[in-house]
């Protein structure tokens, strides 16, 4: 598979730093999706993004004979970051309802089930741009399971391989194979639930 990033992580390497803008710039829109996918939050989807590129900038790890592509390898950092960043505010809350509880509050409402879409306030301009037809599917996504609708995300959304998503997530081959064929046919019920159409995808 083509890296498109690899060329600008060389420029960047040589003292280019307009190299490391581009590189930037290029996964910028796919990556802060995938993250949003996992936090649900617009603000941490954004510190995370910049923390893996941080973390790309100081300690520069990523080594083209380990096998992985950048993409890859940025895809994974992210979401490593993205889980640990939940599991984090998970403990936080834990802390928050405990204090609230003995408090005499009530519990605080539990969070829907996220989305693997970078789904935010649009303006007026951006929400009559969305069509029907993508809102059908984004509709229909976020009602699978979290494991169907994270890989059927980066096969479809990030033009992922198979093999690629079995490294970003740390699955096998066989299991994101099945993954995306039961995502698949979960999304066409979900569709046609929803008065939507297979050809809507």
């Amino acid at each position: 598979m083509q890296d498109n990033g690899i060329e600008l992580y060389r420029r960047f390497l040589n003292g280019d730093e307009r190299g490391l803008e581009e590189l930037i710039a290029l996964y910028q829109h796919g990556l802060l999706r995938f993250i949003y996918g996992y936090v649900q939050d617009v603000a941490l989807a954004e510190d995370i993004f910049t923390d893996v590129f941080l973390a790309l900038y100081y300690k520069r790890s990523f080594k083209e004979t380990d096998g992985a592509t950048l993409k890859t390898y940025l895809y994974k950092i992210a979401r490593n970051k993205a889980l640990n960043a939940i599991k984090k505010r998970k403990r936080q809350r834990e802390v928050s309802l405990d204090a609230l509880m003995e408090l005499g509050a009530e519990n605080p409402a539990k969070e829907g089930t996220p989305s693997l879409f970078y789904r935010v306030d649009h303006s007026p301009q951006n929400a009559l741009e969305e069509s029907e037809r993508t809102k059908r599917v984004h509709e229909a996504m976020s009602q699978l399971k979290p494991d169907q609708r994270e890989v059927l995300g980066l096969r479809f959304l990030e033009d992922m391989s198979p093999e690629t998503i079995a490294k970003v997530t740390k699955r096998t081959k066989k299991q994101v194979y099945n993954l995306i064929a039961r995502g698949k046919l979960a999304l066409k019920e979900k569709l046609l639930e929803g008065g939507g159409t297979y050809e809507d995808l």
